[in-house]
């Protein structure tokens, strides 16, 4: 975006703040005998746009020949909000009744919320009337100055010899806020041209903005029966009045208001300093967020500790303003009373929770009112706050025994995190990039939990999962850590109740999904599990859902969320996983709404966001690809089996055909006729192949295609992360069929058109698709034909690759791979192969993985060597070994 549409922006969006705040105000324009009605707008802090119009890029003031004859930027500024307000202020009002029965009002109202015609339809004398009744009542807002100069007050606190407060009277510039002229210069002429320029009449104009302040605080109405007001004296108490309650008014009214420095600090108001201890801890034990911790708070006023003897001295003055070892604080009655009951309430016990809240973020508040200004944590709280404020100090572990696998130095901080955040009772949500290794940072964390805890102490750990990640769970436990037990609940014939307990036995993994996460609640919930993982936890983002609400049902010693987007589109979601990691810990969601959602998402606070940050950081470790400590540790190319598993369809069909063409291969075997066979073991391959892709594909039904394939459900959870990462991907299979499924499905799934090149595209065409690809703004994915498109391609914008389905040649799938991860690659390439667990693809993936190193030799260019099988070894090769879900 370049310097001026961005400046645009800005002013855009502080035009819209002014309409929403209602800072806009309906005027009259006289042209002759014509009048027209017009909205401006009414900054109750003018500065604000001044300092905007100080930022304005020159080429945004480009409109004329010469510099010296552009329009000022505050000029120009004004002119563009005025507008943006009008047309703002009229589209809103479209539609909305302007019915009265004063008919000149009824005319300036219609001139107002007329969307095309600002005229106001008026006899002439009716008209003016009008105009001048407008006049003086809009004369009123210009009491505060205009928009050169405006009237300001100054409040001044007594001197060690005085008791008076003084309330100064200045001119301050719009666009100079350092520009002030005090008034008694004013009464004495003593001007300088640009306030003569800017600001004419100015002893007229102040007299009569004091006069309109004085009906808002009588001290300035009393200070102009002298002949040259410059300052109003009064009193403590009244002071206090100024500060509270007028000040306020006066800046809404337009007028400049300069208070001291010491009334917007914290040191202004009472408030409390927290000491937390959290006793002894043994390097065993777990904590819960439930568990109660001593404190002792110490009262604050002015920034200096105060006792019960001092504060009740004070408290005694009944004066709402008192100073503090030379520090003004208020000690208004309201103040009075918490402190009071400050003192009775001074020590006792916190829920670790608010120690941590209190810790991290500093945003609360004892006794009702009084916030906490400061926390300080003793002993293992000290440690705890310390070490969550700056992971780099957790202990790296070694990689627990049993794994099967080496850690990279990133999934071994991931592991160490994790560890540590157990020995508390924390929660914890990683949420790295898709590809970086949650899964086996999260499996090293299991083997280091199962042999750190006793074997009579142990209890299962639950991994729910997507349906179509259930197989890869089971897969990547069996290869990367066969130690430990995995029961899988799933299917027609899973236990449930008295039974389901009795299986856990001795197990110490338990897969299974989300959707029977929410249909077997009572079984699962009936379990105390050692640890629950929620692996892609966004399933969990909507509260209200079944399956989140079973989730925060579980009773665990630990929980994990695994997620690679913690947050796709409202706040509320973060909310959801936080809430199911430390219940709790962000107060309830309408709570969480009004403190931090609505505050960020629609009025984009800083400070709230600031908040939530603090809050919420030391529970999530998000690593991207892009960091440079990552890329270090990675490399140029990984390449990862994507396991999914068949949906019960898929099963029912598979089996089915598998079935019948076995009988037809036997049937031809008997006979002799080996040329029928080898064509049916072909067919079987290319059936099983379509099957296990998706049944449309097998049937071309026309039907629906969500939740009918484990393969299409899997990639479409990771294109998700790929939109999400602002990626790019190729998406590769061998059937045109699947590649017109996979488009049609991306289209609707994520309202984008994918680019498709198969054996079809002209090549004019082809070459077209791959400039739009390669282009800075392309499209994000490009779904190609193996054959079409495996060879003499350069897509190096894609830093994903899919094989959707496979090509039993490891030479030809690495053809595919390189259209990306080649000469002029500037990412790390991610490559994943999708296998279905329990089908022919696993087993003949393992045929080739198991000799690789003469797999090009003896497998060939296609699919042919696998009819040479007898049949024997054919049905054990396409035998189903996993029932679909």
């Amino acid at each position: 975006m370049g310097h001026s549409l961005a400046f645009w922006r800005l002013a855009a969006l502080e035009g819209l703040s002014l309409v929403i705040g209602q800072q806009v105000l309906p005027m009259l324009w006289r042209e002759g005998r014509r009048y027209q009605a017009m909205w401006q707008a009414q900054p109750e802090r003018p500065e604000r746009l001044a300092d905007l119009a100080a930022k304005m890029p020159p080429v945004c003031r480009a409109l004329t020949a010469s510099p010296a004859d552009a329009p000022a930027p505050y000029k120009m500024l004004m002119a563009f909000v005025n507008a943006l307000v009008d047309t703002t202020v009229r589209s809103a009002a479209a539609g909305v009744s302007t019915a009265t029965d004063d008919a000149v009002g009824a005319a300036w109202l219609a001139a107002l919320t007329d969307p095309d015609d600002c005229h106001v339809d008026l006899p002439e004398a009716q008209a003016d009337a009008l105009f001048k009744a407008w006049e003086a009542w809009a004369g009123q807002s210009e009491a505060a100055g205009n928009d050169a100069f405006r009237i300001a007050f100054r409040l001044d606190a007594p001197q060690a010899d005085e008791t008076d407060w003084h309330l100064r009277y200045l001119l301050q510039a719009t666009d100079d806020p350092s520009l002030i002229v005090s008034a008694s210069q004013i009464w004495r002429g003593d001007q300088d041209a640009y306030l003569q320029q800017r600001f004419d009449q100015p002893q007229e104009r102040l007299l009569r903005g004091l006069a309109f302040a004085g009906r808002l605080f009588a001290p300035i109405l009393d200070s102009l029966r002298t002949a040259a007001p410059d300052n109003a004296t009064f009193e403590t108490a009244s002071a206090h009045t100024f500060l509270r309650d007028v000040a306020p008014l006066l800046q809404a009214s337009g007028f400049r208001v300069l208070l001291p420095r010491w009334w917007s600090g914290k040191e202004t108001r009472l408030s409390v300093r927290a000491k937390v201890s959290g006793g002894k801890q043994s390097g065993k034990a777990h904590l819960s967020l439930s568990q109660l911790l001593q404190y002792d708070y110490e009262a604050m006023l002015g920034g200096q500790a105060i006792d019960r003897e001092e504060f009740m001295r004070l408290a005694a003055l009944k004066q709402p303003l008192v100073q503090v070892r030379g520090q003004w604080v208020l000690l208004d009655a309201e103040q009075i009373a918490a402190g009071l009951r400050f003192f009775e309430e001074q020590r006792g016990a916190l829920p670790f929770d608010e120690a941590l809240r209190l810790g991290l973020d500093g945003e609360a508040s004892v006794a009702g009112t009084i916030p906490v200004e400061e926390v300080q944590a003793e002993g293992w709280l000290k440690t705890l706050l310390n070490t969550l404020t700056k992971p780099d100090k957790i202990r790296k572990l070694a990689p627990p025994d049993g794994l099967h696998a080496g850690l990279r130095p990133y999934q071994q901080r991931g592991y160490s995190w994790l560890m540590f955040l157990r020995r508390y009772g924390l929660g914890a949500c990683l949420a790295d990039d898709m590809g970086l290794g949650k899964t086996i940072t999260t499996i090293a964390f299991l083997l280091r939990v199962k042999a750190d805890t006793r074997p009579k102490k142990r209890q299962p750990t639950l991994v729910v999962c997507p349906t179509s990640v259930v197989g890869n769970w089971r897969h990547e436990l069996r290869r990367f850590a066969p130690s430990l037990t995995v029961h899988t609940h799933q299917g027609a014939e899973r236990e449930s109740g008295a039974a389901f307990v009795k299986a856990m036995r001795g197990v110490d993994v338990v897969l299974t999904s989300y959707p029977l996460l929410a249909r077997d609640r009572d079984t699962l919930t009936g379990v105390e599990w050692s640890t629950v993982v929620l692996d892609e936890a966004q399933n969990i983002k909507n509260s209200a859902t079944k399956q989140a609400q079973a989730a925060r049902d579980l009773s665990a010693a630990h929980r994990v969320a695994l997620t690679g987007t913690p947050v796709e589109n409202r706040l509320s979601e973060l909310w959801s996983i936080l809430q199911f990691l430390n219940p709790g810990y962000l107060g309830s969601e309408k709570a969480f709404r009004q403190r931090f959602a609505n505050p960020i998402e629609r009025f984009n606070d800083a400070e709230a966001a600031a908040r939530l940050r603090r809050l919420t950081t030391p529970f999530i470790l998000r690593r991207v690809k892009t960091d440079p400590t990552i890329i270090s540790d990675l490399p140029e190319k990984m390449e990862m089996k994507v396991y999914t598993t068949l949906t019960a369809e898929q099963g029912t069909l598979y089996e089915a055909v598998a079935q019948d063409v076995l009988e037809r291969i036997q049937a031809a075997e008997k006979s002799g006729d080996n040329m029928s066979r080898r064509g049916l073991v072909l067919s079987l391959l290319t059936q099983l192949k379509q099957i296990c892709n998706h049944p449309a594909q097998y049937l071309k039904d026309g039907g629906s295609l969500d939740g009918r394939s484990g393969k299409l459900s899997r990639l479409t959870e990771m294109l998700e992360e790929v939109y999400s990462q602002d990626d790019r991907a190729l998406i590769f299979t061998q059937f045109s069929g699947m590649g017109e499924i996979i488009r049609e499905h991306l289209r609707t799934t994520f309202y984008d058109e994918p680019l498709w090149l198969h054996g079809g595209v002209k090549v004019k065409e082809r070459e077209t698709m791959i400039r739009r690809f390669q282009a800075e703004r392309g499209p994000r994915l490009f779904i190609l034909s193996l054959k079409a498109g495996g060879v003499g391609l350069n897509l190096t914008r894609a830093n994903h690759v899919f094989h959707f389905d496979r090509w039993w040649n490891p030479a030809v799938e690495s053809q595919a791979t390189d259209r990306a991860f080649r000469i002029g690659q500037t990412r790390n390439v991610q490559v994943h192969k999708f296998v279905c667990s329990g089908t022919l693809e696993e087993r003949i993936d393992g045929m080739i993985e198991s000799k690789r190193a003469l797999a090009e030799r003896i497998v060939g260019n296609d699919e042919g060597w696998l009819t040479e099988l007898d049949t024997a070894s054919l049905r054990d090769l396409v035998r189903l070994r996993e029932k679909g879900a």
